[in-house]
C-alpha cells in the first residue's frame, strides 16, 4: 500500500507541473505573439489577430482550469484548435503552436477520436482561413503536418499513460490479493489451532471422565470393587499426563513438525493392548494429513474401550504409492455385555474426523464389516 501512496502523490505532483506549465506557456506564448509582424491592433487584420488572440487565451486559460475541476476538457481544446489554426494563418511563424499544443493536449488526454476531430479541427481553421486571406499552400502543408506530428506525441504518450495505469492497477489489485490471502491464511491457522485444541480436550476429558465414571460405578454398586476402582482413578492419572503429552506434541504439529506417524499410533495402540502392523515404507507426511489419520486412530481406539470394553483393537497402517491408509478394527461386544460408558461423550466423534478427513483431501468411513466394526481413513500423500 505504500508502493500505491507514494505512486498516487507523484501523480499529484506532476499534474500541478503540467498546470504550472501550461500557465507559463500562456505568458510564453503572449510575449512572443505580441512581438511579432503583424502585430495585434484595432483595424483590419491587426483587429483580427486581437480578436483571435482574446479566443485563443480564453481557450487556453479554460483548459487549465477545466482539468483542475475535472470537466471535460475536450471543450477548450476545441476551442484552442480553431482560434489557434486562424491564427497560425492571420499572424505565421510562433502562432503555429497554438494548434499545435491542441492537438498535444488532446492526444495526451482524450481517447483517440476525440484528440483526431480536435487536431483536424485545427487543421481545417487554418486551411480555410488561408483561403480566405490567400496563405501559401506551402506553409498550409508544412502546418498540417506540424498538427499531425503533434497529435501523434500526443498519442504515444497517452497510450504510455495507458499502459502505467493499467500496471498500476494489476499491482493494486495483486497487493489486494496478496493481503486477502494473508488473512485466509491466518483465518486458516486459526481454525486449524481451534481445530486441534477442541480435538484434544474433547479426547483427554471425554477419556478422563469415562473412567472418573467407571470408578463411580464400581463404587457405588452393590459390592464395591475398591480394587478396580483404584486402578480407574490410576488411569485417570495416566489419561492427564497422556494429555499434556498430546498438547506438546499438537504444538509441534502446527509447527509442521510432527512425529513419525507409524511410532505416534503405535505407541496409542500398545497403550491400549492393540495389535499394530505398517505396510510400506514410512514417509513423511504434511502435518495435517498425520495428525488426521492420528485423531482416527485415536477416536477409534477410545469408541472401541467404550462400546466393545475388552476387545482389543486391530490397526494397520498402509503407505501405498500415491495415498496413505489407515485401518482400525475391533470385535463387537456380545449383546448382553455390560458397557457403562457407551452413552459417555457427545456422539460427534465420526462426523468430525470426517471434517478433519476432508480438509486434508482424504475420506473416511466407518460402520459394521460381519463381527467387527472397521474405521477406514485414506489421505493423498
Amino acid at each position: 500500500m505504500a508502493v500505491l501512496t507514494a505512486n498516487m502523490m507523484d501523480r499529484k505532483g506532476y499534474f500541478w507541473g503540467i498546470q504550472a506549465l501550461r500557465s507559463g506557456g500562456l505568458v510564453a506564448l503572449g510575449i512572443t505573439l505580441f512581438g511579432v509582424s503583424p502585430k495585434p491592433g484595432l483595424h483590419g487584420r491587426g483587429l483580427a489577430i486581437t480578436i483571435t488572440l482574446a479566443v485563443v487565451a480564453a481557450a487556453w486559460i479554460g483548459m487549465i482550469v477545466f482539468d483542475i475541476r475535472k470537466w471535460r476538457i475536450q471543450y477548450p481544446l476545441f476551442l484552442l484548435a480553431l482560434s489557434g489554426g486562424v491564427l497560425s494563418i492571420l499572424q505565421q511563424g510562433p502562432a503555429i503552436f497554438v494548434p499545435a499544443i491542441a492537438a498535444f493536449s488532446a492526444g495526451s488526454n482524450l481517447e483517440p477520436q476525440i484528440s483526431t476531430a480536435v487536431a483536424v479541427t485545427g487543421a481545417l481553421s487554418l486551411t480555410a482561413t488561408a483561403l480566405v486571406v490567400g496563405a501559401s499552400t506551402t506553409a498550409v502543408l508544412g502546418f498540417v503536418v506540424i498538427l499531425a506530428t503533434a497529435l501523434a506525441m500526443g498519442m504515444i504518450r497517452y497510450a504510455i499513460a495507458e499502459r502505467a495505469n493499467t500496471a498500476e492497477q494489476l499491482l493494486e489489485q495483486s497487493l489486494r490479493a496478496s493481503a486477502a490471502e494473508t488473512e485466509a491464511a491466518v483465518l486458516g491457522e486459526r481454525t486449524r489451532i481451534a481445530r486441534e485444541i477442541h480435538d484434544i480436550l474433547a479426547h483427554s476429558l471425554g477419556a478422563l471422565a469415562m473412567q472418573v465414571e467407571a470408578a463411580q460405578a464400581l463404587l457405588t454398586q452393590e459390592n464395591p470393587d475398591i480394587a478396580k476402582a483404584v486402578r480407574c482413578v490410576e488411569r485417570a492419572g495416566q489419561l492427564t499426563r497422556e494429555g499434556l503429552v498430546e498438547s506438546r506434541r499438537a504444538v509441534q504439529a502446527l509447527r509442521e513438525d510432527i512425529g513419525p506417524l507409524s511410532e505416534m499410533i503405535g505407541a496409542l495402540v500398545a497403550a491400549d493392548g492393540g495389535t499394530m502392523a505398517t505396510v510400506g515404507e514410512p514417509r513423511k507426511l504434511p502435518a495435517d494429513a498425520a495428525l488426521a489419520l492420528y485423531r482416527t486412530a485415536q477416536e477409534a481406539v477410545t469408541n472401541a474401550r467404550k462400546h466393545a470394553p475388552g476387545k482389543a483393537t486391530d490397526v494397520r497402517l498402509y503407505y501405498e504409492a500415491d495415498a496413505v491408509r489407515l485401518t482400525v478394527t475391533n470385535h463387537l461386544a456380545e449383546t448382553d455385555a455390560a458397557r457403562p460408558l457407551t452413552n459417555s461423550g457427545g456422539g460427534f466423534g465420526l462426523s468430525g474426523l470426517r471434517e478433519r478427513m476432508e480438509l486434508a483431501g482424504g475420506t473416511l468411513e466407518a460402520g459394521r464389516e460381519g463381527d467387527d466394526w472397521a474405521v477406514r481413513a485414506v489421505v493423498p500423500g
